[in-house]
């Protein structure tokens, strides 16, 4: 397709505007939240739970504001998208729950102890705020933005929201220190690719449940995977989470390119 300059700010421009603003946005949010209430500077991941809790309020009083409508798919669409395009996911996050269960209750809960329940339950619900958060933004606000009145551009449209997801991760390189910059950099492109895949099962269920749930899978699991690697170096041995991560990924990347290219389903409905 030939953009002219109209559909150039529509579709690329603002878009790529509502992220970099969502990241500030976000990031002051937090700031604010860690400045003022300095508790929270304790309770880091209640903090991040609470600020997500705010940006989806946010997210909801624009999207009504400026009427932008999310696809909601129905029961067919949600089990599709999670029960068959998603089923790498929901696989891989059954398997490290099982893995992780027999590993920390089995007389390994190290740094945990007895908060191990309440550490867990923290940060279910901060990845189901996290998952809510970034697919009403991402699956909702900046697909409307890219397709609305330029539904024969979805190719792009999946490619480009998977860019901009991984844009939305970049906030690794600049706070998160105990990452190395080759995790950092693995996160990123593994942030485009997962964001690209969401996108396209988003346009082909029409379910915002089905990408939201996909996505709290997917973090849980990788949660999951955290615990296993800080409790296995404490007794001495290892655990390579991206030798599992990367297979799941790369099989939903396939799975969403023959979904992608399949054109008859994927024509845009309405939402």
């Amino acid at each position: 397709m030939k953009f002219d300059k109209t559909i150039l700010n529509k579709v690329i421009i603002l878009p790529l505007g509502l992220v970099i603003l969502f990241i500030v946005y976000r990031t002051l949010v937090f700031s604010v939240i860690m400045n003022c209430i300095p508790i929270m500077q304790e309770h880091y991941i209640i903090a991040e739970t609470i600020r997500n809790c705010i940006d989806i309020m946010t997210i909801v009083v624009l999207m009504f504001i400026f009427k932008v409508k999310t696809g909601r798919g129905g029961v067919k669409g949600y089990l599709k998208g999670v029960g068959i395009y998603g089923l790498p996911v929901l696989m891989f996050t059954l398997f490290e729950i099982g893995n992780s269960t027999l590993w920390i209750f089995g007389g390994h809960a190290g740094l945990y102890g007895s908060g191990l329940i309440g550490y867990i339950v923290v940060n279910v619900l901060l990845y189901i705020t996290v998952g809510i958060e970034e697919e009403l933004m991402f699956r909702s606000v900046v697909t409307e933005c890219v397709l609305r009145k330029n539904s024969n551009i979805i190719v792009f449209a999946s490619v480009y929201s998977g860019l901009l997801f991984g844009l939305a991760h970049i906030t690794n390189f600049i706070f998160d220190e105990d990452m190395t910059m080759f995790n950092k950099w693995c996160t990123m492109i593994m942030a485009c690719v997962f964001g690209f895949t969401l996108e396209v099962i988003f346009l082909r269920t029409k379910s915002i449940g089905a990408v939201i749930t996909l996505h709290f899978l997917w973090d849980f699991a990788d949660f999951m995977n955290h615990m296993m690697i800080v409790e296995r170096y404490r007794y001495g041995g290892s655990y390579n989470a991206l030798a599992l991560q990367i297979p799941v990924l790369i099989v939903m990347f396939v799975i969403a390119v023959f979904c992608m290219y399949n054109k008859r389903q994927m024509r845009l409905q309405s939402m």
